[in-house]
């Protein structure tokens, strides 16, 4: 298939949306033969062996595949090119799985994966419809290629249990999409700015295949809606480490603890697992010491500035923290008075303000609530005792400052933590 620039945008225009960003990211196309197969770097180049090209990819199904393979690759943080065969099969299996089975209509069900790979043999973890029956990699085909399945797998849990079922001398027979080879041609990380728009693009397809009730893997769709979720509320990290115990919204954080659990995959087998392994008998289960990721619900200390000087601003900074309404209870509104209003009726525009402003009052607050974080929406234009500065010093409170209204800095509030501006938590 001949391929060009028009051809490329096309083509992912038609599977992502008219108004796809992944699209206009792709700006050039070259001829490469130093590469197998194709790449794509940071500045947006997709390079290509034109022999790869002609023999292999003949459709714009195709097409889509193989650049879909490449442009998922980062959101998993793959491109750790030093990697050996097992990490490099783990990590093509698990995109190549996701290609087929979410964007199973943009890429007709793998069809090109179908092509390239064996149905039998580990290389057979790196298509769909493989002949897995009775081998001891069944198991692991299953928690990709099947939709029945509902428990977790991440790819650092594929890696592991690989290398338990594979000899160590083990090579790749065949070659892998995309640059596993030549790390240095990738020319540097792609920028975040461009994965959290490129997740975007990802997510919404995704999110029309999981509305169609369709046979997708469940393993394979919270991988890619957890990884995606990662790069789209990247300026959300920014609040997570604020989140603070002594007040109790909705604002979910990830909490971590290891327990034993049974698994027909060897995630982290016991030695009696691997014993039994050494011998040629492949157990049904395997005791497996796992961390298990859940969720807590923690609050954020929200104050913000609503002095009349930030009237004009306010619109704007009701936009961006509607994202939180689901998560937040209540917001701190301060001028020389701190009040506690609940979000839905901040959003309701219903402000209470004396007019003036200082940090004072939100020093007082801080410290009657017995908060260790809080974060300070404002124009930066007040002041502190030097009294109420030197309690929170001594407790040592942590305040992330949020400016707006062109401040360049705030000084009474800087030795509590950054200070950023209000574009720097926005979208």
């Amino acid at each position: 298939m001949k391929i060009s620039l028009t051809i490329v945008r096309d083509t992912l225009r038609e599977n992502l949306g008219f108004e796809s960003f992944t699209a206009g990211f792709i700006s050039r196309i070259e001829e490469d033969r130093n590469i197998p197969t194709a790449a794509i770097n940071r500045e947006g180049n997709l390079h290509y062996n034109p022999q790869f090209m002609d023999q292999h990819i003949n459709c714009k199904e195709e097409l889509f595949s193989l650049i879909l393979h490449e442009i998922i690759h980062p959101m998993f943080n793959h491109f750790i090119r030093d990697s050996g065969p097992i990490e490099n099969l783990a990590s093509d299996a698990i995109i190549n799985a996701i290609i087929s089975m979410i964007y199973c209509s943009e890429s007709n069900n793998g069809q090109l994966f179908k092509k390239l790979y064996p149905p039998k043999g580990p290389e057979g973890l790196l298509r769909p419809l493989s002949r897995m029956s009775n081998s001891r990699f069944s198991v692991i085909y299953d928690q990709l290629y099947t939709n029945y399945n509902h428990s977790s797998m991440t790819t650092g849990e594929l890696i592991t249990a690989l290398r338990v079922v594979l000899p160590p001398t083990y090579t790749l027979s065949i070659d892998l999409l995309g640059s596993h080879k030549e790390s240095s041609y990738l020319n540097g990380e792609i920028a975040k700015e461009t994965l959290e728009k490129v997740a975007i693009d990802l997510k919404r397809v995704a999110k029309r295949q999981m509305g169609r009730n369709a046979g997708y893997s469940t393993t394979l769709m919270d991988m890619l809606m957890d990884v995606l979720r990662t790069h789209i509320s990247i300026k959300r990290q920014i609040l997570q480490r604020l989140a603070t115990d002594r007040k109790v919204d909705k604002f979910k954080e990830l909490c971590r603890s290891r327990k034993i659990t049974s698994s027909p995959i060897p995630i982290y087998p016991s030695k009696r697992d691997l014993i039994l392994l050494g011998t040629g008998f492949y157990p049904g289960f395997f005791h497996n010491q796992i961390e298990d990721i859940g969720r807590r619900n923690r609050g954020l200390a929200i104050y913000l500035d609503v002095s009349g000087s930030v009237n004009e601003y306010l619109p704007k900074i009701l936009g961006i923290l509607t994202s939180l309404r689901s998560e937040i209870k209540s917001i701190f509104l301060f001028s020389n008075k701190v009040y506690d209003v609940p979000f839905k009726a901040l959003l309701k525009g219903k402000i209470k303000t004396t007019g003036g402003t200082d940090f004072d009052c939100v020093a007082e607050s801080i410290m009657d609530g017995n908060l260790d974080k809080a974060i300070v929406i404002t124009d930066g234009y007040a002041s502190m005792s030097s009294a109420n500065h030197s309690k929170l010093m001594a407790r040592k409170v942590l305040i992330l400052t949020i400016l707006f209204h062109g401040a360049h800095e705030c000084q009474s509030l800087k030795s509590f933590g950054d200070v950023v501006f209000l574009e720097d938590i926005t979208h």
